[in-house]
């Protein structure tokens, strides 16, 4: 039993695809980091929500959370700032959590380009490490 792995940046939390992906589950992990404002009133009751503050923290909480979706939002530049190896490690965790444990997971990245998309495409350790 595989999830899916949805990783999209350069979002506005008013665009339809946020408002769609919040509404497509009853029961989820929902991961905001700082700077996220949301009026959570329409959230269906089995809505867990949980503020994250590092890289770490978030990886924690995908590897011990439940095998239910987990829909991530995320400013670009707190994901920007954090260690690029963490970031290699929350990408990996966020696979084999879709992978092993059948999750679905949606990181939504609200503002400018975020660089899980240069890390995609080998742009930050060259093309020999990119991951498709």
């Amino acid at each position: 039993m595989r999830g899916n792995l949805i990783i999209m940046d350069n979002l506005d939390l008013d665009y339809p695809i946020v408002s769609e992906s919040l509404e497509a589950y009853e029961d989820y992990s929902l991961l905001i980091t700082d700077g996220i404002v949301m009026d959570f009133t329409d959230l269906p009751d089995g809505v867990r929500i949980q503020r994250i503050l590092t890289v770490h923290q978030l990886i924690r909480s995908i590897v011990d959370g439940p095998g239910t979706p987990y829909i991530i939002i995320a400013r670009s530049d707190v994901i920007n700032s954090w260690p690029y190896p963490d970031l290699d490690n929350l990408y990996d965790t966020m696979r084999m959590k879709t992978f092993y444990a059948g999750s679905d997971i949606i990181l939504m990245v609200v503002g400018g380009r975020m660089v899980f998309r240069n890390m995609l495409h080998g742009e930050l350790y060259g093309e020999e490490y990119a991951q498709y």
